[in-house]
């Protein structure tokens, strides 16, 4: 099976996983998110650990490789591993404006015409592009420009230094591999650290420079505008109150102990990745939302594991097999294979985002449920597959459908917007 296949499905990662990043314990908050409030510190620089990515269930391949999420037009694996301390990121701390500016980005969302600015609250905007049903903006490493995956879906940013517009070819500091000066993402960040991976093989309407991770994007708000074309930061606490929020038509979901600009606020074994409560009927769960996981192929994708599974049999729910669309899929074991099986609800509940008054937030009855069953020899590739807790990965198409979507990891929520 391709590469970009797995990719699709939210099973590639980086490399350098870290291997046991699995939940410790089964009372990891699946029923009790609570608000957890924390302030942004500034990131550590290129001489830190990078944070790790661990669902790499199958290695980046030469050609069409994807770190961390992976977008490569089509996917990226759901939540990464454990977050270590400080992530990719160096240098300033993404202080100030100015950079990317929005060359070759920008112009309507997916719905064709673009829609008008949001509140000013929600920071500086700059274009987005959406290839592949995944959000694109530009980032500068010193002379080079080019498009970034924005995947919160892993902690781990790469670098493809053939990816860039022009020709030019960033190039890492002397004596490294992996260390980039005069990076520029919202301002200037100094030199950090990006795992370089080969992007070539990812399609769609921009050529891919590069992820950012957890590790960048996690020090501040984000409003991803599908519909409109935009990608807006504003700094840590700024954000605009929940009223205008509610009044843009948004829901709140939480994800404390999950997802924080604080990282001793995300509870020990789980990735720095907004993940927040989902159900299907009384079977309830923690679902990662996967920006880099493209889903075109089967629209309305959600990963689960094997105890989410046993769960919603447990709930009386009847699931269809799709023997069609089950597969195998390489791991980050040499010669050991995943199978991954499919399955749609055939009666009962749909599948649902919980906001944090209890209602549905999301609710989908056309989904299609990619079963990962990850093999004792390959449960240290990490992922939910290895999860003793119930858990999810949501794909792409369910952003672009919500049309906007306010990762906010200051006070631990995500806001989501009116499905269409």
């Amino acid at each position: 099976m391709s590469a970009i296949l797995a990719r699709m499905l939210g099973f590639e990662r980086s490399p350098g996983s870290s291997s046991c990043a699995r939940p410790c314990a089964a009372t990891a908050a699946v029923l009790s998110l609570v608000a957890v409030s924390a302030c942004c510190g500034a990131p550590d620089r290129a001489d830190s650990p990078a944070q790790s990515a661990t669902m790499g269930e199958a290695p980046p391949s030469a050609g069409a490789g994807d770190a961390g999420g992976a977008g490569a037009g089509l996917g990226g694996a759901g939540g990464a591993g454990a977050g270590g301390a400080g992530a990719g990121a160096g240098g300033a701390g993404g202080a100030g404006a100015g950079g990317a500016g929005g060359a070759g980005a920008g112009g309507a969302g997916p719905g064709g015409a673009p829609s008008a600015d949001l509140q000013g609250c929600h920071g500086e905007k700059r274009p987005l592009v959406i290839s592949s049903q995944m959000p694109y903006a530009v980032a500068h490493v010193g002379a080079a420009e080019g498009h970034f995956l924005l995947d919160f879906g892993t902690t781990a940013s790469t670098i493809d230094p053939q990816g860039f517009a022009g020709g030019v070819v960033p190039e890492p500091v002397a004596g490294s591999a992996d260390r980039f000066a005069d990076f520029d993402f919202y301002g200037p960040w100094g030199t950090v650290r990006l795992t370089v991976q080969d992007h070539s093989g990812i399609q769609g309407a921009v050529r891919q420079a590069g992820i950012l991770g957890t590790d960048f994007l996690s020090l501040n708000a984000f409003t991803l505008d599908y519909e409109g074309g935009a990608v807006y930061r504003a700094d840590a606490g700024a954000l605009c109150p929940d009223e205008i929020l509610r009044a843009e038509g948004m829901k709140p979901l939480w994800t404390a102990g999950y997802y924080s600009s604080d990282l001793a606020a995300v509870q020990a074994g789980f990735p720095n990745v907004p993940t927040v409560p989902a159900r299907i009927g009384g079977a309830q769960a923690v679902a990662q939302l996967d920006t880099g996981y493209d889903d075109a192929v089967h629209r309305r994708s959600v990963n689960i594991n094997r105890a989410f599974f046993a769960a919603i049999g447990a709930a009386g729910i009847d699931l269809e097999p799709v023997p069609e669309a089950a597969m195998s899929l390489s791991t980050c074991v040499p010669g050991q294979a995943e199978q991954v099986s499919a399955y749609r609800i055939r009666r009962g509940a749909p599948f649902e985002l919980v906001s944090t008054d209890g209602s549905a937030a999301v609710a989908a009855q056309d989904v299609m449920l990619f079963l990962k069953d990850t093999p004792p020899e390959a449960r240290q590739c990490g992922g939910i597959g290895t999860w003793s807790i119930p858990a999810a990965q949501v794909a792409a198409s369910f952003y672009v459908d919500a049309r906007r979507l306010v990762f906010d990891p200051v006070t631990s929520r995500v806001w989501i917007g009116t499905p269409r």
